[in-house]
């Protein structure tokens, strides 16, 4: 009897301890959340942050803000992130640029994948090979006769050494065409060079480019993936050209790599909630992403997988880390 009682006892003084530790590792800051984009304002990044910041600060009744970070590829909000506090109060909202960081570096800023934890995957769109309106070409197959045409003459817009940078690669070499790289900080940057003709292509995400598409002041060419844009429906897929290993884009969530399984999980759940409204939905593919319903398990699947290939890739093309 005594021994059953100080089971008891022991039992309830081990719940007494685990109990608060597990409440605490399951809740938000007090303060505020933060959602960093390593990556300029009007950036689809951009974009997709603040639509998930206002359905976050609704869904946990916190104030949820955006702050853009851009520079480095997106290294300097990474490892603001990555160094952060492990209790949700910084987001970040990153691209497939920070993974494929590591075939382009040896030493990244942010080390990968281990640097950062991911949280869930929250939408899936399109790069668009896009190029001046005064280009003189209408298709794929007229762009590349036009490059091989006119070599060391065309400049490729670039924001980084990121997954466009090595599609741009895989794609010079397997059409046999070679143009100068360009670097810019993103999308906002580089449209008024490629408006103005100053850079030939780039491979934007396909709603940056749309009003001006419209317009006349840029063209769409091809866009990546299996399958035709609905914005762009006679604009044949890079699948469908013959090159299947020019992929989708995707934006995710991640956060500090020391924040508990508890707490990833929470914030995993909150972000599908809010993707999964109506509202939402239809904001997200306003911006040509389509909401996905990957979780941080396979967020981190997709990422490791994405490395083999890359890496696979970057040594066809003779890429080797710096």
């Amino acid at each position: 009897m005594k021994a059953l009682k100080l089971f008891s006892l022991s039992l309830v003084v081990a719940l007494a301890h685990a109990l608060p530790a597990t409440t605490v590792a399951q809740e938000y800051p007090s303060a505020r959340v933060r959602m960093v984009v390593p990556y300029p304002p009007g950036s689809s990044p951009d974009a997709l942050a603040r639509i998930v910041a206002d359905g976050l600060s609704a869904q946990i009744n916190q104030t949820v803000i955006v702050d853009n970070k851009s520079g480095a590829s997106g290294m300097i909000g990474a490892r603001e992130v990555s160094n952060s506090t492990p209790n949700g109060a910084d987001l970040l909202i990153y691209t497939p640029a920070w993974p494929a960081a590591k075939i382009f570096m040896k030493e990244p800023p942010v080390p990968i994948p281990d640097g950062l934890a991911p949280v869930r995957l929250i939408g899936e769109g399109r790069f668009a090979l896009t190029v001046p309106g005064e280009l003189p070409v209408n298709t794929f197959e007229e762009f590349v006769e036009y490059a091989k045409q006119h070599p060391g003459e065309l400049n490729f817009a670039n924001t980084g050494f990121g997954d466009a940078y090595l599609y741009y690669h895989e794609l010079s070499r397997a059409a046999g065409i070679e143009l100068e790289s360009i670097q810019f900080k993103g999308s906002s940057e580089y449209l008024p060079a490629l408006i103005s003709n100053h850079v030939q292509a780039a491979l934007a995400p396909e709603y940056t480019v749309l009003p001006f598409v419209k317009e006349g002041r840029l063209k769409v060419l091809a866009v990546s993936g299996d399958v035709r844009s609905p914005a762009y429906p006679d604009t044949p897929s890079f699948a469908e050209l013959g090159y299947p290993q020019i992929r989708t884009l995707w934006i995710g969530v991640l956060a500090s790599p020391k924040t508990s399984p508890e707490l990833l999980d929470r914030i995993s759940e909150d972000i599908a909630a809010v993707i999964r409204t109506p509202d939402a939905d239809a904001k997200i593919r306003q911006i040509f992403f389509d909401p996905t319903n990957i979780d941080r398990h396979g967020f981190a699947e997709r990422i490791a997988a994405e490395i083999r290939d890359w890496q696979k890739l970057a040594a066809s093309v003779g890429i080797k880390p710096q």
